[in-house]
């Protein structure tokens, strides 16, 4: 008797287990065809094909095709640096310069795994569209980040996290590091030669180089008060 219950149930819950190996396929597959083609040229018939399954299964799981590729921009984000790694390293209790710093071995490790990563190329097409709008699922994924980074430079210059030099001064943080993990390659063939075969060097030298502009900062807050 209790191996037919245990039977029953474990049928009733395959569906469960298999809609979301199925909808994760279908994510992983567009993905792939997104980064070599783009939205534009890619066919929902094609993704399918890669991934599969029925042609029903991307307007059940995401709604069509501008749903799904709303989805693949959310990964293609996640994949580089997620939401849940940078709010480990701001509950890790550490001093602000140590969680700095583990928030630019984050960096260093995206720039090194981004050109493995179907992610890159997709994000890098959305960068370089004619668009002067980010795709809104791209942006509510980037903001929740961008806060995080924000209220850890806060934390180091003691600014307000409202106030228009935090924005300036988060964004003199960032921008170096999206150029590092959106350009890996170029970066270590033009600029910096060698780099992801000595990570904790670079970790070293962007580290200096942060914490530099941020105590002028800081120390101009002072002075400014």
């Amino acid at each position: 008797m209790m191996e037919e219950i245990y039977t029953s149930r474990r049928k009733r819950s395959a569906p469960r287990r298999d809609g979301l190996s199925t909808r994760t396929t279908v994510l992983e597959a567009a993905g792939h065809v997104f980064a070599e083609k783009g939205y534009l040229k890619t066919t929902l018939r094609e993704i399918c094909e890669r991934a599969g399954v029925n042609g029903a299964a991307v307007n059940y799981y995401f709604g069509g095709k501008e749903g799904l590729y709303e989805e693949v921009l959310v990964e293609a984000h996640r994949q580089l640096v997620s939401l849940e790694e940078l709010n480990a390293v701001m509950a890790s209790g550490g001093a602000p310069e140590e969680k700095l710093r583990a928030y630019l071995e984050l960096v260093v490790r995206a720039a090194m795994k981004a050109p493995e990563l179907w992610g890159l190329p997709v994000l890098l097409r959305e960068v370089a569209s004619s668009s002067s709008d980010l795709p809104a699922s791209l942006v509510d994924t980037a903001l929740p980040k961008l806060n995080v980074i924000r209220s850890l430079v806060c934390e180091i210059t003691g600014l307000a996290p409202d106030s228009g030099r935090a924005g300036e001064a988060t964004a003199m943080l960032l921008m170096p590091c999206m150029m590092l993990v959106l350009f890996p390659e170029k970066i270590q063939s033009l600029l910096l030669p060698g780099f992801m075969d000595r990570p904790e060097h670079m970790v070293d030298a962007m580290l200096r180089y942060a914490l530099g502009g941020l105590k002028a900062l800081k120390e101009g807050v002072s002075s400014c008060g």
